[in-house]
């Protein structure tokens, strides 16, 4: 039976769908009768469809590639269509995935066509954003009831590329960033804000009396990423870099250009992130290159991990090292921030709000990136156990280690150590013999004996 309840204003409605599976919609409706009314409506609707006497939508012969193009169409913003349009011709409208009919689909054949973006040399982050985009694709069709099946992007792992600093290297990495990036580099860092938010950000919306922070916009447009503003805190080691952003501004952009506009989406932060990594010394090694061997047509090149002086081993040249720097993004600034905090103990919820996720599920799953030192740190505080050293012998106090380094399969009663202070019982009665068949069941038996939890002691109840 359909259910009606009202929450912050708007009126939602439980009903069991055509293919009897729960669903909850948000309506438009003003009134609680006009929200019982679409109830009722959406129970005929499927009702029919359990009778046969209405198609349902997983019955559709759509196509996926269809299905993409509905969504392009009817649901994609306008700004983002011609790029999705690209993105989607290439890999699903184009190729094998797209003429399959959506109902059957799997979450293999999307792993499959992933597999071979991959083998083709296709970046990890272009195969996440084609994921990203057919989760919305489905996502959207089941909200429009285009599509009630399941959304089989959500089995399909993401793949993993985000690379982030440690606390340790920050302060490397600051000192080399240009003059007119510097700022808007540390307020990265230490919001976790994003590129166009940045470049969109006013000086009217910092506020360093109250020590806060509105995040309201991105680039020129009167709101951000989530559909929201938010107000964040400004730690303290960035109010003396947001100081000097506002007095070099001209106008009320707090990162301008050097002509005082707004950058560009186009505006490439990366390149700049690039050259600070290499002249930080946050590299992945050292390319030791010839030159005269290149001029000559005949390239020599040799990878080490530091910039020692080298020398040919064609020519007898001396080799001119070239920093290789970490594969970072300027948008990894934003996970180094929630991996950071994390790092530092701080609760999920608040790393969540800090990054302005609505779900702390992403938080967790994108956003914080612990290594094997983090979880070693973990497991560490768990509570002490006996040691057991490499011939396995566990060492208590008190206790003397067996021969051979192992632990006896059974110990006389009259040889066991007791603990100090406790006197041996039955010593009258001498050492009870046991046959090899019975002292399992004898030493099992004691352990079931009495095994049902006594009744509180008086003491124990409340008075």
């Amino acid at each position: 039976m359909a259910t009606v309840y009202q929450k912050n204003d708007r009126w939602y409605v439980g009903y069991t769908d055509g293919t009897d599976h729960r669903r909850l919609v948000r309506t438009d409706a003003r009134t609680k009768s006009e929200a019982r009314a679409y109830a009722d409506e959406l129970e005929r609707k499927a009702t029919r469809q359990r009778l046969g006497l209405e198609e349902l939508p997983t019955d559709t012969t759509m196509t996926l590639a269809e299905l993409c193009e509905w969504w392009l169409k009817n649901r994609c913003p306008p700004e983002r269509e011609y790029n999705e349009r690209k993105r989607l011709q290439r890999h699903v409208l184009d190729s094998p995935l797209g003429a399959i009919p959506l109902r059957h689909v799997k979450a293999a054949d999307i792993e499959d066509q992933f597999r071979r973006m991959a083998a083709a040399g296709l970046k990890p982050s272009t195969i996440n954003g084609l994921r990203g985009t057919l989760h919305t694709v489905y996502s959207r069709a089941r909200k429009a009831d285009v599509w009630t099946g399941p959304n089989l992007v959500k089995d399909v792992e993401s793949r993993k590329v985000h690379a982030t600093l440690r606390a340790e290297e920050v302060p490397l990495l600051l000192p080399h960033v240009p003059d007119e990036w510097r700022a808007l580099f540390a307020t990265a860092l230490y919001t976790g804000m994003r590129k166009g938010e940045l470049f969109g950000l006013r000086k009217r919306d910092v506020d360093l009396a109250t020590g806060t922070l509105t995040i309201a916009r991105s680039y020129d447009k009167e709101t951000t990423k989530g559909g929201h503003a938010d107000i964040i805190p400004i730690a303290k080691p960035l109010v003396s870099y947001l100081r000097t952003a506002m007095a070099a501004s001209p106008g009320e952009l707090l990162f301008p250009d050097a002509q005082g506009r707004m950058r560009s989406p186009e505006a490439d932060p990366q390149k700049v992130l690039r050259h600070a990594l290499a002249r930080a010394g946050l590299v992945e090694g050292y390319e030791h290159v010839c030159r005269r061997c290149k001029a000559q047509g005949k390239p020599h090149a040799e990878c080490h991990p530091d910039v020692t002086v080298r020398t040919c081993s064609a020519c007898g040249m001396k080799l001119w090292p070239r920093a290789l720097p970490r594969p970072m993004r300027f948008h990894d600034l934003r996970h180094t921030t929630a991996t950071l905090l994390l790092r530092a103990g701080v609760p999920l919820q608040h790393v969540q709000r800090i990054l302005r996720h609505r779900d702390v599920k992403l938080t967790a799953d994108t956003y914080g990136h612990l290594e094997v030192e983090d979880l070693r740190a973990a497991v560490d505080t768990l509570p002490g156990a006996p040691v057991i050293d490499a011939e396995f012998t566990v060492h208590r106090p008190g206790v003397t280690p067996a021969p051979h380094g192992f632990a006896p399969l059974r110990t006389d009663s009259a040889t066991r150590p007791l603990p100090p202070g406790e006197e041996r019982k039955n010593e009258g009665r001498g050492t009870e013999d046991f046959s090899k068949d019975s002292a399992p069941f004898e030493w099992s038996g004691r352990q079931d004996l009495n095994l049902r939890p006594l009744g509180p002691e008086p003491s124990a109840l409340p008075g």
